[in-house]
């Protein structure tokens, strides 16, 4: 269930969701499905804003039939993959990151996911935008340039760079901020930088949402569910290539399995674990989820270094 989040549209403020929240409408289900009429006594919320937040609501959160056909000729005119910068995880992702879907790499502290991400976007930027959501503080212009370095680019670093827009949100709130910021962009298409915007990356998704998982439960779910739909839309609907970062817990049979639950499993469409083999910069990627493959498909890779590796 997804929860009201303020700022959807103007009427839906902060104060507004508190109110709605006391009378026990938490979620955009509890909304759509309360009489608005009933609604706007118990809450002292004006009946013309209640039925102009259950429209937003509706539009946003409706689906719509697409003929076969349609669908089918849209995914053939927009699909495409980019390189993640290593051979080694291209091949067992069937060519890289796909455009339209959402590939979580997940793995343990120190794993090597957020070099996968800095090496991905490196890659990308060589032609396309990068949209880098860094939420735990990781993100290294740095190493991004090292790794066009290790990568073989001759192209001006300083010029592959301003393909790569960095964000910093520190909450899922403004994590939300950050996304529906990027969607506004996405559709109004007068910003060059959005107009070639083909890879977003959101290293990680745990830190922010592990924070509101305590306490209020109902909440915390409905926040990530929300955040799971959002960047699903936007890989979706504007044919970008969205790349998450998850750490991992132990499962009931002892085995490392992604963290955050069934509910967010049902986000990626293709899930890549990393695990560590003992040797310093050696890993082993698996693919345990994959819409086009059959899984569970492995190789091992090493994290690229300027440093001779010991």
């Amino acid at each position: 269930m997804t929860a009201l989040i303020p700022g959807v549209c103007s009427a839906l403020t902060q104060a507004v969701v508190e109110s709605l929240k006391k009378t026990g409408v938490k979620t955009v289900t509890d909304f759509i499905t309360d009489d608005v009429e009933s609604l706007a006594q118990r809450c002292s919320i004006p009946y013309k804003d209640l039925v102009a937040i259950k429209r937003v609501l509706l539009a946003q959160h409706s689906s719509y039939p697409v003929l076969g056909h349609e669908a089918y000729s849209s995914a053939c005119s927009t699909l495409a993959f980019f390189s993640t910068g290593c051979e080694r995880l291209d091949s067992i992702l069937d060519g890289g990151l796909y455009t339209g879907e959402v590939t979580e790499v997940a793995g343990e502290i120190a794993a090597g996911k957020t070099q996968i991400c800095l090496s991905s976007a490196a890659c990308v930027s060589c032609q396309q935008r990068v949209a880098y959501v860094d939420t735990c503080g990781a993100f290294s212009a740095e190493r991004v340039m090292e790794m066009l370095q290790l990568q073989g680019h001759t192209q001006n670093p300083e010029e592959v760079m301003s393909r790569i827009c960095c964000f910093q949100p520190h909450d899922i709130f403004t994590l939300f901020a950050v996304l529906e910021n990027i969607r506004v962009q996405l559709v109004k298409q007068t910003d060059s930088f959005y107009r070639c915007l083909k890879l977003l990356v959101v290293d990680s998704v745990t830190s922010v949402i592990y924070p509101v998982l305590g306490g209020q439960q109902m909440d915390g779910h409905g926040l990530m569910v929300q955040l799971g739909h959002t960047l699903k839309m936007l890989a979706v609907e504007f044919s970008i290539a969205v790349l998450i970062s998850n750490n991992v817990v132990f499962g009931a049979d002892g085995q490392r399995v992604a963290s955050l639950g069934r509910t967010w499993s049902h986000i990626p469409h293709t899930r890549l674990v990393i695990e560590k083999t003992g040797r310093s910069q050696h890993r082993r990627a698996v693919v345990v989820k994959s819409s086009r493959l059959v899984t569970p498909v492995s190789t091992s890779f090493t994290i690229p270094s300027l440093e001779p590796d010991s």
